[in-house]
């Protein structure tokens, strides 16, 4: 099954999603195959549907009523047999009520809704999505790092993330280009500002370390208080569990 999958912005012009004919208007010297014309057959995703322009909210309207296009310059149309799903993150009722987009362009494409939760929502996908990302970063730069270390996974777990899943990518890309280890580390993960100062919160840090005594305490309870396996079920070394025992006072 073919697939087709854009991110829909204002500026993108009406020849990328429906095509056009040579000729069509200047600069158009061959014809061009829209996406949707490219998902034939298969599923187009519309992500960030909530930003399309008023104009292509009609367009696609009428794609969905037809089930059929017209390429830019064009006279005949094209049938579809395509699948869409759209998303966003905006409040589209809201949106409706503002006058920002069209009821009748809601109702055609809210055939079936699902509510995916804000990441901070659903913790338990934090470690799975890293390490998927990892895996992905990896693959795409080369970089023989193994994965990330139980610290830094505590690490993402205790984040906000406002950014939901976008965010968690960008920083895991940031932590494998930084990371010269074979585990990458919650020093990876720190995110910085314009004037690279540290903007995790205090509150954040606290989390974090209250997160990093229990997972020690439960390692040396999982293993009968033997340091060295500890340490191996938390991926750090002997030297490094005996100091964070001592910084967080926890006795052998």
């Amino acid at each position: 099954m073919d697939r087709s999958a854009i991110t829909i912005y204002p500026c993108l012009i009406e020849s990328e999603l429906f095509g056009h004919e040579k000729g069509a208007f200047t600069g158009a010297a061959k014809q061009r195959i829209g996406r949707f014309e490219q998902a034939q057959g298969g599923t187009i995703f519309l992500d960030e549907i909530a930003e399309v322009s008023p104009e292509i909210q009609v367009k696609l309207l009428r794609v969905l009523q037809e089930r059929e296009i017209e390429r830019v310059g064009g006279v005949e149309p094209i049938p579809l047999d395509v699948r869409v799903i759209a998303a966003t993150q905006v409040n589209l009722d809201e949106s409706i009520k503002n006058h920002e987009f069209r009821s009748d362009l809601y109702w055609r494409l809210n055939v079936i809704h699902v509510h995916v939760p804000p990441l901070q929502e659903r913790r338990e996908d934090i470690v799975y999505l890293a390490r998927l990302f990892v895996g992905e970063q990896t693959a795409k730069t080369g970089s023989t790092i193994k994965g990330l270390s139980r610290e830094a996974e505590l690490q993402l777990q205790s984040m906000p993330f406002p950014g939901n899943v976008r965010e968690l990518r960008n920083i895991i890309e940031r932590a494998v280009a930084l990371c010269d280890a074979p585990w990458i580390s919650p020093n990876e993960l720190l995110i910085q500002d314009d004037d690279n100062h540290d903007i995790s919160t205090t509150t954040l840090r606290k989390s974090i370390e209250e997160a990093e005594r229990k997972a020690i305490l439960k390692a040396l309870a999982e293993n009968n208080h033997k340091i060295s396996r500890a340490a191996a079920a938390l991926g750090i070394s002997r030297k490094n569990l005996w100091e964070k025992m001592k910084r967080y006072e926890i006795d052998k």
